[in-house]
């Protein structure tokens, strides 16, 4: 039986970084006239837990005993300076879009869809409630760091075995179930340490709730985003539907406590921006991107990966290169890279660590040590995608887009940014679970469903950014016939 809450504390845990991170976007997008209210809401709610898990370790660098209280003020101060200097530089006021009437028809269908979401987070903020939290890896590696800081009011450090070990009894040094679940981000237990603070308790539901928010907050990011781009509101709301409705987004909202929905959200919204920053080269959304990125990196150990796919995507935008000298330097990458594997780096780098790489062994620190062979997975790798019903048609759909763009490359048109992200991503990940001892994961299940969850945010813009693409050739060849008839 689960604890009774602070009524007050919970709502301003969950309030506060909405308030607070959606305040400072709304003040940096608003420095141009293309921004959206649920893109507002959607990076704010993101910018803002990244915030508060900012906060919650300075004040403990400070040396002060973890304080909701003290820390709530602080960032309510920050939230009330934000508003100043709205009101010292009023937002510019933003573009609106020139779509005309929305058929009867479409009305009712965004209804549809948006009454069909409401019950189906309805159903899911239920199930969090009533269901402690139980999924393994968030029990065994993520919230142990959380339930020790709460208890002891500080930030007690987590280390390897041998350490522990050697700790005198005195010590607050503790360990996890991973071997190395001690130098994972902490990204992720501060945010269920927020929740714990405001709570009152360690042991309740309502701590877990900014797993559906953090969902849904991806869901405005993409609609904001997809309307800003031109899309009509039908099929905006159609690409937050499919990406809402995905089975293994849902379960990951439910089954509280993992990271890889926050690494997804983080890494996708920071794809979101770059879209944007490479279409308009808007210095707000390059920031917010880097700012995304960073968040990701602060998340889990993959994340770090991301956030440099992150950096590397808006590298090449910034570059803004040709198909043919891209093709070159894709090239000459991997001669480098063969190279490398052949003759080998080993080297100790100042203030990071040994980084090895060789045709046998890649060590990176933070990242990890990973033995390098080929494991075939095809068999794992086809089931996942295409059998077992964790992302209804999504891949599919991915697969004929593909076809499609190779035969008609203008409809991908200013999707360049998501078409490298995705591309990137999905390398890194099946090289993991091709090239080294993390395939097990892939052949057991029990890793590879929910790594491919960081790519999916990235590939629903694509794929409905390329059909408003197609959408809107179809309708301007349509207009061109009309006004052609009206001239005779």
């Amino acid at each position: 039986m689960t604890a009774d809450i602070s009524i007050v504390g919970t709502i301003t845990a969950l309030v506060l970084p909405m308030l607070l991170g959606g305040v400072w976007v709304y003040w940096l997008l608003g420095r141009t006239e293309r921004w959206h209210p649920a893109l507002v809401a959607g990076h704010g709610y993101l910018v803002g837990m990244f915030a508060i898990t900012l906060l919650i370790r300075a004040w403990d660098l400070a040396g002060l005993a973890l304080n909701f209280w003290g820390i709530a003020a602080i960032a309510a101060v920050l939230t009330t300076l934000g508003i100043a200097l709205i009101r010292a530089r009023p937002v510019t006021a933003r573009a609106e879009g020139t779509s005309g009437p929305i058929p009867a028809w479409q009305i009712a269908l965004i209804f549809a869809l948006a009454a069909l979401l409401t019950w189906r987070y309805s159903t899911i903020f239920q199930e969090l409630l009533l269901r402690p939290l139980y999924p393994w890896d968030a029990w065994m590696n993520w919230a142990p760091k959380a339930v020790v800081w709460y208890h002891y009011s500080e930030l007690a450090p987590f280390a390897d075995m041998n350490t522990w070990l050697a700790a005198p009894a005195e010590a607050l040094t503790h360990i996890e179930g991973a071997r190395n679940a001690w130098r994972y981000p902490a990204g992720v237990p501060l945010i269920q340490l927020w929740g714990m603070l405001g709570a009152g308790t360690s042991d309740h539901t309502v701590i877990y709730l900014p797993w559906i928010l953090i969902s849904l907050a991806m869901g405005a990011a993409l609609y904001g985003h997809l309307r800003l781009q031109g899309a009509s509101i039908l099929l905006a709301v159609t690409a937050v539907y499919v990406l809402l409705n995905m089975p293994f987004v849902n379960v990951h909202s439910t089954l509280a406590g993992y990271a890889d929905l926050w690494v997804a959200v983080a890494f996708g919204s920071a794809i979101f921006s770059l879209q944007e920053w490479h279409a308009r080269r808007d210095w707000t959304y390059g920031c917010l991107a880097l700012v995304l990125a960073v968040f990701c990196a602060q998340l889990k150990t993959p994340g770090i990966i991301m956030c440099g796919i992150v950096g590397l995507t808006m590298l090449l935008g910034r570059l803004q290169l040709r198909r043919n000298t891209l093709l070159g330097l894709v090239t000459l990458g991997g001669i480098v890279s063969l190279l490398v594997l052949l003759v080998g780096i080993d080297m100790d780098v100042p203030a990071i660590g040994r980084v090895t790489i060789n045709a046998e062994k890649i060590t990176i620190p933070y990242i990890g040590d990973f033995e390098i062979a080929f494991h075939n997975v095809n068999q794992a790798i086809v089931r996942v995608l295409f059998d077992m019903i964790n992302w209804n048609i999504h891949w599919y759909v991915l697969i004929a887009m593909g076809t499609l763009l190779a035969f008609r490359p203008r409809l991908a048109t200013g999707r360049e940014t998501e078409i490298t992200a995705l591309v990137i991503t999905l390398a890194f990940l099946f090289f993991v679970y091709y090239f080294t001892e993390r395939s097990e994961f892939a052949r057991d299940f029990t890793q590879v469903n929910r790594a491919l969850l960081y790519s999916i945010p990235v590939s629903v813009l694509l794929v409905f950014g390329v059909l408003h693409n197609g959408l809107s050739g179809v309708l301007a060849r349509v207009g061109a016939k009309v006004g052609v008839g009206e001239d005779r």
